[in-house]
Parts: structure tokens; C-alpha cells; sequence
């Protein structure tokens, strides 16, 4: 027997013997607009929720302690009733299990009579935190039937004009990532499209907490989030005693599932660095704080020397073609004046692997080169200007569909921030510039 047709016939007779991998046992009830889930997956703390309903449907990332999955997923427009649908993957998109269940009509719900179909004018999508505004009229209609769809989910409504004959109001979009862009058709009770528009779901970082007195106390920490929404290409000076110059590019990594672009990105997880500092009583200034503010490298560094930092964090996600690739990198500079001038080679790489390991270990990465590594170098220029100790971190890669869920997540996020946190407070330690607990 050929060892090709050997390997097949033995691979058979293990999976009789076996069985196939049972799916996972999920719960699922629904009522009153809402679906409730519950199940376990053995060492795996985050999966995608995959969900069908009469005029919704959704995807998220979800986070399960100790593998532990509960909770709720809002329905608002299923209210005539019918089949719920709920699909489990794994953070790698693979399924692991499904679940359906009955969602019962709203005794409230009626389809609407009259007359819908006319000419949609004077359409005006405005961002909102929560999801999006609409404002149109259709002259002579009694309703009309909105229909919304992007990356994270989708759903129609019915909805009426006011008094004045205007039709507004806003749709909450609870599970749509922050700058996603969602698709809004108005049309007839029959579904016939009488106007398309597209608009973003608005981001606005939240007011940050009081500084508290802890361990960080008299530590100054710069956070520079990477990029901005809209980008620039800038001619720079590489650095100071560095020759050359560099017109950089305005590109960005952008999810490969969630196609979220990584200014957003490193933005919510820059927002949680800053509260996890402030609570560990350090003294924080970023150098963005929005979507659409522009920077230059050589203006980023500016603020951060004029705010007297001791630390510099760029905060970045990184893409490759080899879309397999995960794991954290931690990039510092190596032979501008200013970096020599901040700690030698040596000490600098030190640093660097306690800013790395900590973020390692509160993401539950192993401790070795397989999962990301520290560079010392001259390619980037936010790095070669800075006065004080400075990196770029690569959080994870967007070219790589674990990752891109897990970045976007944020319990991960949170971890992140917790991670760098930590770095933060080791190479102040190391540095002399706070005592240990």
C-alpha cells in the first residue's frame, strides 16, 4: 500500500474511532428583545458571538473568565417575532457551536399602514457616540422603513415623520466599533431603496480620572497614539547627528476582519493607558486626544519634552503579509545624539524587555522570541527625536484575524494598558526615579 493511501485509511479509522470534536454546549433564550447565552470554552477567555434575528444581526467579541461565557445581546428591531440564531467561534473564526431559540412577537408590534413610497430629500447622517442621526423628508408618506448595515451589524426599523413632516431621530448602533462606517438605506414598506448614504460612528475619549497619589506618583508619561485618521506625508530629518531625511507615508495597518484602521485602535487603548496611569498616580500628557488632530514625529516630541516626560510611549499596530504572525514588539532608538544622550545601548535594551515582558505577561504571552521582540534601531524618526526614554510598541498585528478581534476587545485592551503600566513602573524603578513597593 502507498504511504499516501497508508496515512489515509489510518487517518479514517482514528476519527471512527474517536469520533468527531463534539461542539460546544450552549444555552440560549430568548425574550422581551433580548437573547441570553451561556457556555464554557476550556482555555480560551474571548470568542465571537455570531447572531441571526427577524431584522438583526450582529458580531462581537465577548470575554468569558476562566472560559466562562455570559450574558445578553440586545435585539431592539426583532419585535414581530420569529427565529434566533446564535453561531460560537473562536477568536481564530473557526465555530465551535451553534444555538437557536423562539423570540416571541411584541404584543406592541404592528406593521405600519399608509402610504411610503416617495421621493427621500434633504438626507443628513450625523456621527453620534452612540451610533448615527438621520434627518429626511418624503413628502406624502406616512412611514418609511430604515435599513442599516456595517461590519459589526445590521437591522431595520420603521419610522414617522414628526409634525412638521420630518423624518428624525437616531439609531443606537451598541456593538458597532467606534469609526466604523455604517450604511443607511431609507426605503419603502416593501423594501424598495429610494436613498443610500454612509456615515461613521463618532469617537470622543472619555474625560479622564483624577490623578491619584500611588506608586507612579512624580512620574510624567507622554502616550502618542500612533497616526491619525486622516495622514500626511512630511518631509523630516531622520534625527539629530543621523543623516538623511524621510518623507515617512500616511499609510496605517488596518484590521483584516474588522477592516478598523489602527489610529482608532491604538486610540481606545491609549485612552485606558492614560486612566491606568493616572490611578497609579502618574502624571499623564497626550499628544492626541482625537481622530482628525495631525501631528508631525518632530511636533509629537515637542509635546512630549515641553510636558517634561520621563517616558514616551508611541503606540502602534502592525500588519504583515504573513498574516499568521502575532506577538508585541518594542522598537527604541540606537545612535541619534538624543538617544545616546538618554542611557547607552545596553541599558536601553533592558529597558526595552521590561517594557515587553510586562506587557507579555498580562496578556498571558510566553517569555521568548516567538512572541515578539525588542529592535534597537534608526528607522523611526518619533523615536530619534525624543529627549527621553522613548518606544514604539507594536501591540499586536491587524494583518492577523486573532489579533485583530482581541485588539478591538476591551478587556485585551485593558490588559494592554496594564501591561505598559507595569513597564512603566519598572524602568522608573531601574532608573532610580521611584522606590519599590
Amino acid at each position: 500500500m502507498k504511504k499516501s493511501v497508508f496515512a489515509a485509511v489510518l487517518a479514517m479509522l482514528l476519527v471512527l474511532a474517536c469520533g468527531a470534536a463534539a461542539a460546544v454546549k450552549i444555552g440560549l433564550k430568548a425574550e422581551d428583545g433580548k437573547a441570553y447565552y451561556d457556555f464554557t470554552l476550556e482555555n480560551q477567555e474571548f470568542a465571537i458571538l455570531e447572531y441571526t434575528a427577524p431584522d438583526a444581526k450582529g458580531k462581537m467579541v465577548v470575554y468569558g473568565e476562566d472560559g466562562v461565557f455570559e450574558g445578553e445581546i440586545l435585539l431592539p428591531w426583532s419585535g414581530k417575532g420569529g427565529n434566533v440564531k446564535l453561531t460560537v467561534k473562536n477568536v481564530k473564526n473557526s465555530t465551535v457551536g451553534t444555538a437557536s431559540a423562539k423570540l416571541e412577537k411584541d404584543e406592541n408590534y404592528s406593521v405600519p399602514k399608509g402610504k411610503s413610497n416617495a421621493k427621500v430629500e434633504d438626507m443628513v447622517l450625523t456621527e453620534t457616540v452612540d451610533g448615527f442621526g438621520y434627518s429626511f423628508r418624503a413628502e406624502g408618506t406616512d412611514f418609511m422603513l430604515l435599513q442599516f448595515r456595517n461590519k459589526q451589524e445590521s437591522g431595520q426599523c420603521f419610522v414617522f415623520p414628526n409634525e412638521n413632516g420630518v423624518y428624525e431621530g437616531e439609531i443606537s448602533l451598541p456593538i458597532t466599533y467606534a469609526r466604523t462606517l455604517t450604511t443607511v438605506k431609507v426605503c419603502t414598506g416593501k423594501g424598495d431603496v429610494k436613498k443610500e448614504e454612509t456615515v461613521r460612528k463618532a469617537y470622543q475619549i472619555a474625560q479622564a480620572p483624577e490623578r491619584a497619589e500611588g506608586r507612579l506618583s512624580g512620574v510624567v508619561v507622554c502616550i502618542d497614539p500612533g497616526h491619525q485618521e486622516n495622514g500626511k506625508m512630511v518631509r523630516e530629518p531622520i534625527g539629530p547627528g543621523l543623516e538623511g531625511f524621510t518623507s515617512g507615508t500616511s499609510g496605517m495597518a488596518q484590521g483584516k476582519i474588522t477592516m478598523r484602521k489602527e489610529s482608532i485602535v491604538v486610540m481606545e487603548i491609549s485612552e485606558k493607558l492614560r486612566d491606568e496611569l493616572l490611578r497609579q498616580g502618574a502624571t499623564v500628557v497626550m499628544t492626541r486626544e482625537a481622530q482628525d488632530v495631525y501631528h508631525t514625529n518632530l511636533e509629537r516630541c515637542q509635546i512630549a519634552e515641553d510636558a517634561g516626560a520621563f517616558i514616551m510611549l508611541r503606540l502602534h499596530a502592525d500588519t504583515r503579509a504573513d498574516t499568521s504572525k502575532r506577538g508585541i514588539s518594542v522598537y527604541a532608538p540606537l545612535n541619534s545624539d538624543y538617544a545616546k544622550a538618554v542611557a547607552g545601548k545596553e541599558d536601553y535594551k533592558h529597558m526595552g524587555q521590561l517594557m515587553l515582558d510586562a506587557m507579555k505577561t498580562a496578556v498571558g504571552y510566553k517569555l521568548d522570541t516567538t512572541t515578539g521582540y525588542v529592535h534597537l534601531g534608526d528607522n523611526f524618526v518619533g523615536n530619534n527625536w525624543a529627549k527621553m526614554i522613548c518606544f514604539l510598541i507594536e501591540t499586536g498585528f491587524m494583518s492577523n484575524v486573532q489579533d485583530d478581534h482581541l485588539l478591538s476587545q476591551p478587556v485585551y485592551q485593558q490588559w494592554l494598558a496594564e501591561g505598559m503600566a507595569q513597564g512603566v513602573y519598572e524602568i522608573a524603578l531601574f532608573r532610580g526615579l521611584v522606590e519599590a513597593e
